[in-house]
């Protein structure tokens, strides 16, 4: 999904709005924010468990595409591609973010294996680089290895002990320029302060920033970061809110039943599972026919609350036929019991008209 307009990072999501997913989505949407881009993993772990699915769940709610960024390191690049598909897969993010600095300098073919498995795993999601501003001072890290394989270049234009984002904006850019691989240009501005008592990016600084960026032509523009802003930096939060960059009015995308069901699944979300189905669906399954969608809801708070209170999916495989969807999954609930199972859905405008569902224990 492009991004368009301003977007914000989220750190800690503990640390924006009390962790409170509504009053985050609330806040996103007063702030007319374009996109959300929350952490998931760092290094080969996840990053966020338990608090960053309902915050993608409220985003999306409301309309507000979210990202998952991921700090990498080059020291495990298997078991970094390895989280970052499982992590974007299961929150249902529409794209992923590479943040790789200083730690994965020197290290090309790490960043070739990365790159090679994270597409091989993520084929149809868009992915960016987030990295130095100047690539001229930090010609060690392997930017051709990152950018051949991503779509977006989204470069960390902090200007730091400086007070002139419009300059260095248009230095980052073509310093980028001069690179052999060139991709869609997205900066990220400070919006924290490394040295708070000292040195801190101001209201005018954010103003010069976003004006340089919609007049170099970018679609988008980041800050970093949401946690840190709205606690210490609040009126710079203000004049970021306020600034406008109008978002382009588009067509909601039809929804694609199999990854949005899987990542309902993963988040045990009954109202998100619920909005995959047409009003009149029919739900069959091992001894029983469920018609219409307050018997589905009914059902679906008893499978997670009862048969796999917990549990985690993974569509092992999925086959489309037309209209219909054949998928082979298997689940682990907290317990540590394991079902498999085989759904058949049929659609009818891209959402469940009739769903077979049948599973086992083993």
């Amino acid at each position: 999904m492009a991004l368009k307009g301003k977007g914000f990072y989220i750190f800690q999501i503990p640390e924006c709005e009390g962790g409170n997913p509504q009053a985050i989505a609330s806040l996103a949407q007063a702030a007319g924010l374009g996109h959300v881009l929350v952490k998931i993993a760092d290094g080969a772990s996840p990053f966020g468990q338990g608090v960053t699915a309902p915050v993608v769940e409220a985003l999306k709610d409301v309309g507000i595409p979210v990202w998952g960024w991921h700090f990498v390191y080059g020291n495990d690049p298997a078991g970094e591609a390895q989280v970052a598909i499982d992590r974007t897969l299961a929150l249902g993010l529409d794209g992923y973010v590479i943040d790789a600095e200083d730690q994965y300098k020197h290290k090309p073919q790490a960043a070739r294996s990365f790159m090679t498995a994270l597409r091989a795993g993520l084929p149809e999601t868009e992915i960016a680089l987030s990295s130095f501003r100047f690539p001229n001072f930090h010609q060690e890290l392997p930017w051709n290895e990152f950018l051949e394989k991503c779509d977006y270049n989204m470069p960390q234009v902090y200007w730091v002990e400086s007070h002139n984002p419009a300059q260095q904006l248009q230095w980052s850019k073509q310093q980028f320029e001069a690179l052999p691989i060139q991709r869609t240009f997205i900066p990220t501005g400070a919006a924290y302060s490394d040295n708070p008592g000292d040195w801190k990016p101001t209201e005018s600084d954010v103003i010069e920033f976003l004006n340089a960026a919609r007049g170099m032509g970018f679609e988008a523009a980041n800050f970093f970061s949401w946690d840190y802003c709205r606690k210490f930096l609040p009126k710079l939060w203000k004049a970021i809110a306020e600034f406008e960059w109008p978002l382009p009015v588009q067509p909601q995308p039809p929804v694609d039943f199999v990854p949005d069901y899987l990542a309902a699944l993963n988040a045990h979300s009954i109202e998100r599972i619920m909005k995959l189905y047409n009003e009149d669906a029919v739900l069959v399954t091992y001894d029983r026919i469920l018609r219409g969608l307050e018997s589905i809801r009914t059902w679906y708070g008893q499978y997670f609350s009862e048969l796999l209170p917990n549990g985690q999916f993974e569509f092992t495989q999925i086959q489309s036929d037309e209209d219909v969807r054949h998928i082979t999954w298997k689940a682990t609930s907290e317990a540590g019991s394991v079902r498999a199972g085989y759904d058949t859905v049929v659609l009818r405008g891209n959402k469940a008209s009739v769903h077979y569902s049948y599973f086992n224990i083993r």
